[in-house]
């Protein structure tokens, strides 16, 4: 019994050390009106979900047997036989799901229109802590077709390379097709609800990133110790925030200002990238100047 135990443990542990410093998340099996949602359709929007996740390469995605098998490992370590066991289950727990993520199936939505057919898909994601059971995050995302910003698109422009420029705007012509046939229509559909979820976790699951060094002759321009890794590409948007330590009564809390937005202008390789500040505040120069701390946080 020991040794099932420490195998368990040992699998989860490196599990963990192969995605250092990425999220651990589970899912619970997706929720939808049976009379209005086939379980075809329901399955295809949970595996869709769950991918947007997976390609976003910043989480682990911990498979729902597994976080089951630990729980019963749990219960067997209350029994008398595993008192004076030295290798703990919560050792793997740790190692694993930090956040449940659920869904709900809020509306599916099947339109034939003049040229063909259009699907819409709307869904009610929640974010759970698994050590408290505190729902973190709700909202709703549907698979409607989202404009990105300005900032985003001009950013996008000046620093992809023509070969991810015709990536995107061959996906960007993907998402705006309208089909000849419903099941095709509800793929478009599952494509854009693919690209609006991957959203919702960049602004849910910010990473932060340490910077490595500014660039000598360009004072803009730095060195971040994340790259292809987490999912970072040229054109992305980061926040420059100002880390600093504020008293609040006895409590001392630590304050993420934003003082600039800056841009991946290369990735280098799975670790490293290099970035440009396009936007700052006021204060940026004076902060950069100084010895204050500065991290990086995806958007």
């Amino acid at each position: 019994m020991k040794t099932r135990l420490f195998l368990l443990v040992s699998l989860l542990t490196c599990l963990s050390g192969n995605a250092q410093d990425r999220i651990g998340i589970a899912f619970i099996p997706i929720t939808y009106d049976e009379a209005s949602v086939s379980s075809s359709d329901a399955k295809m929007i949970q595996e869709s979900v769950i991918n947007s996740f997976v390609t976003a390469k910043k989480f682990t995605v911990v498979d729902r047997e597994k976080l089951e098998a630990l729980e019963n490992e749990k219960k067997l370590q209350r029994t008398e036989s595993f008192i004076d066991s030295e290798q703990s289950i919560q050792d793997g727990i740790s190692k694993g799901a930090s956040y449940l993520i659920a869904t709900n199936i809020l509306g599916l939505r099947h339109s034939e229109v003049k040229r063909g057919w259009e699907s819409m898909v709307q869904l009610q994601i929640k974010v759970i802590d698994v050590s408290t059971g505190e729902i973190i995050a709700t909202e709703n995302v549907t698979s409607e077709y989202v404009e990105p910003s300005k900032m985003v698109s001009d950013a996008r422009e000046k620093f992809e390379s023509k070969e991810d420029k015709k990536v995107r705007e061959d996906r960007l012509k993907q998402l705006k097709e309208v089909k000849s046939h419903k099941e095709d229509a509800f793929g478009v559909a599952l494509k854009r609800l693919d690209t609006n979820m991957k959203d919702f976790s960049n602004a849910n699951f910010p990473v932060t990133l340490d910077i490595v060094n500014w660039d000598a002759k360009n004072k803009n321009q730095f060195l971040l110790a994340a790259g292809s890794g987490i999912g970072l590409f040229p054109g992305q948007l980061l926040d420059v925030v100002l880390v600093t330590e504020t008293n609040i009564g006895d409590r001392t809390v630590t304050r993420n200002q934003k003082i600039a937005t800056a841009c991946i202008v290369k990735v280098e390789d799975s670790n490293f990238s290099e970035a440009e500040i396009i936007s700052a505040e006021k204060i940026f120069k004076k902060v950069r100047s100084s010895n204050d701390t500065l991290k990086i946080l995806t958007r």
